[in-house]
């Protein structure tokens, strides 16, 4: 018996960190989902790096720091 275990322990262990896989990959979707309706672009600002670039026009300016991607 290699690993110290039988199959069906194998088995429910799998079984378990497949559930709590989709679990997370649930609650990823959610938080884009979110964030994508607060109207984040998903890009980095370049002067604080946080994540939380909206549209400004054609621009885009950060909600943390006030930074824009090259904009007056």
């Amino acid at each position: 018996n290699v690993g110290g275990g039988d199959a069906a322990s194998t088995i429910i262990t799998a079984a378990t960190n497949t559930g709590a896989a989709q679990d997370t990959a649930a609650v990823t979707a959610e938080r884009v989902q979110q964030a994508r309706m607060q109207g984040y672009e998903g890009e980095a600002c370049p002067e604080c790096q946080n994540f939380t670039l909206v549209r400004n026009g054609t621009c885009l300016k950060c909600n943390t720091c006030g930074g824009t991607t090259g904009c007056s």
